[in-house]
């Protein structure tokens, strides 16, 4: 049995279970998760020293903090990583562990999906490509939306389904296409 328990921090619920799948695709359903949903990016930020402390006084050796990169409102384009990294960084400081894990998908980590032939195919029942470079794609989350309308328009797709692409996703392919995704995979596997 495993002695491990990672925590998981991200900014909703949906991804905090897509993540969790993936930790334990990696690394075996024994390993424990602990998982808080921020409610928004602005909770997480502002409440993430203090959660960090509590979830290691709770138990927790290592830990995987999940952050989209937004776009700015203002001129659509994407807002700065590195000083999203930075503020999360200081962030988590506080917790002294070596196993800290910063990911930050483009955008949001639907654009994970869009790395793989075959999730992308289950989603648009069929029709739809994946694309070379998802983390490029402009609303991610809402493109799976568009690609799972039906002849009624009526979208398939919701974020709840999230862990169930997560499941099929081919995370070696993900890896190869998708940076923030490779970074992930690569934390993991050095537990």
């Amino acid at each position: 049995m495993s002695n491990r328990s990672i925590a998981v921090i991200a900014e909703d619920d949906t991804d905090c279970n897509t993540v969790r799948k993936i930790v334990h695709r990696v690394l075996g359903t024994d390993t424990k998760t602990k998982l808080w949903a921020s409610k928004g990016c602005s909770t997480l930020k502002r409440k993430l020293s203090a959660k960090l402390k509590v979830m290691s006084n709770e138990g927790c050796n290592a830990f995987i903090i999940v952050h989209d990169l937004d776009r700015n409102p203002q001129n659509n384009s994407l807002n700065d990583e590195a000083k999203l990294r930075e503020m999360l960084e200081e962030a988590a400081s506080e917790v002294k562990s070596i196993n800290k894990h910063i990911c930050i998908p483009i955008e949001e980590l639907e654009a994970w999906f869009w790395s793989d032939p075959e999730v992308v195919k289950h989603v648009g029942r069929g029709k739809g490509e994946a694309k070379l470079n998802p983390h490029l794609i402009i609303k991610p989350k809402e493109q799976l939306i568009k690609l799972s309308a039906g002849e009624n328009r009526k979208p398939r797709y919701s974020t709840n389904m999230n862990v169930e692409l997560a499941e099929m996703l081919n995370l070696e392919l993900c890896s190869n296409r998708c940076p923030s995704f490779k970074n992930l995979l690569n934390f993991l596997q050095s537990l």
